[in-house]
């Protein structure tokens, strides 16, 4: 039995450094989007460092989907199998939302590359990123709630062994 608790103590230490590094990657995304949407009159702005900055920052966001999707989510989606089939629930009722909202940033990157070679590019980027936030914004609320209900109640699961 002691066995299995550091093990799975274990798994939960493991889980918990790979959503740590994700969340401030995250706030990484954030600051990048901020900066991309911060309001600047037609003299400030500079497109030249706009379109450095939204290359960085799609570079930020597909590296964030990927951890999510190939490292905190099978994660806790693991963690929810070893200690709560209730959690386990949830992981399957949210993921297709974020894979809805995955196809969403997706199609940003995509469509950034393309019309980053336009005349017009740069002002529907700049429409198309409020709409990308609204996305990420429900991605975030959805991937709080998992990191919450399956992998911090499992740690009072593993104070009481």
């Amino acid at each position: 039995m002691l066995g299995q608790a550091q093990s799975s103590a274990e798994q939960w230490d493991a889980v918990n450094n790979i959503i740590n590094t994700w969340l401030a990657e995250r706030q990484e995304l954030l600051r990048i989007y901020c900066s991309l949407t911060a309001k600047e009159t037609e003299k400030e702005f500079n497109k030249v460092e706009f379109s450095h900055k939204l290359e960085n920052f799609c570079e930020v966001l597909v590296d964030y989907l990927s951890a999510g999707h190939f490292e905190v989510f099978a994660g806790l989606e693991n963690e929810a199998r070893c200690f709560d089939a209730r959690g386990l629930k949830l992981v399957k009722a949210i993921y297709p939302y974020l894979e809805q909202s995955t196809e969403i940033a997706l199609w940003f990157n995509d469509r950034c590359d393309q019309l980053q070679h336009s005349n017009a590019g740069t002002e529907q980027i700049r429409s198309e990123l409020s709409y990308l936030g609204e996305s990420i914004t429900d991605r975030f609320e959805l991937e709080d709630q998992l990191i919450e209900y399956v992998h911090r109640a499992n740690a009072t699961v593993l104070q009481e062994h």
